[in-house]
């Protein structure tokens, strides 16, 4: 039977990175481990995420969905329970928490219980933002020539092409006011974005490089994608995948949308996403 176990440990910060793992059935065996990193002003229980979770350990993976520690949600609340948090949340935070996750992983006593049963064997998807995030993260063990780098694989579910989605003048008036207020369609919430998002973003722009990413992950770079992405255009992702090595690697799901039709709380399991799913699952297992 396939169990659930909600684990939380500290990043570099001290700050807490909660977790969902989700084993496959019980026996003996070693299963390889797909890591789940959510988007902008999402959380580990968002929508089709834990469907992510529970069809992939059905198929043989042990799946780890993660919240980025600064998302503001406070472990499992859908709203933002923390403004102060989520304000000064920034891309390269995003990153560290990855590597800061991946390594309590490997370390951390809560975690005794996965290691046990892991393979070694490393997948890392992200959707929207998160897909970014886990380019980045992921060229870096690359870069790094971590234990993980033969076997790595990543799939960015209608991932962001680019960073920047604002103008000069935009970024100019951020920085006057020291920061900018987002609305949460799907909560009715309004918070804020520090300046200090845009200024880690200016400083750190070769660590960020989505470009570079992709040309570090060497051809172990999934893009699944939404014809009628209204959120990250498919002609985004068009020209990032143009920089994979051999050429891009990129499937598009037509008639489907930014969350693939899902809806958070999930109303029905839609054709979008099982075929996102599906083509996520073709490449990350062995």
């Amino acid at each position: 039977m396939i169990s659930e176990s909600a684990i939380s440990v500290q990043n570099r910060h001290g700050d807490l990175i909660h977790t969902t793992v989700t084993m496959p059935a019980s026996d003996a065996s070693q299963h390889p481990l797909l890591v789940i990193l959510h988007g902008h002003k999402g959380f580990r229980n968002y929508g089709f995420l834990p469907w992510i979770s529970q069809g992939a350990s059905a198929g043989g993976m042990i799946a780890l969905r993660m919240c980025f520690s600064l998302n503001g949600m406070d472990n499992t609340a859908w709203l933002v329970q923390k403004p102060d948090d989520f304000a000064r949340n920034t891309l390269s935070r995003e990153v560290d928490d990855v590597h800061d996750l991946l390594a309590q992983i490997r370390s951390h006593d809560e975690f005794a219980a996965l290691r046990q049963r892991w393979n070694g064997r490393l997948a890392i998807a992200g959707h929207s933002r998160g897909g970014g995030i886990a380019q980045v993260a992921a060229g870096e063990l690359m870069l790094n020539r971590d234990a993980v780098a033969a076997s790595l694989r990543v799939v960015g579910l209608n991932s962001v092409g680019m960073w920047t989605r604002w103008t000069a003048r935009q970024a100019e008036a951020w920085r006057r006011a020291g920061y900018v207020d987002v609305n949460n369609q799907r909560t009715g919430q309004t918070v804020r974005i520090n300046a200090s998002f845009v200024d880690d973003l200016e400083e750190n722009a070769e660590r960020l490089s989505l470009t570079q990413a992709v040309e570090r992950l060497d051809g172990r770079m999934l893009f699944v994608h939404a014809a009628q992405d209204l959120t990250v255009p498919l002609a985004e992702i068009r020209e990032l995948a143009l920089h994979a090595p051999g050429g891009p690697n990129l499937t598009v799901i037509e008639n489907t949308t930014h969350t693939f039709g899902m809806t958070h709380p999930v109303e029905r399991i839609t054709p979008g996403f099982l075929e996102a799913f599906t083509q996520m699952m073709n490449w990350v297992q062995p």
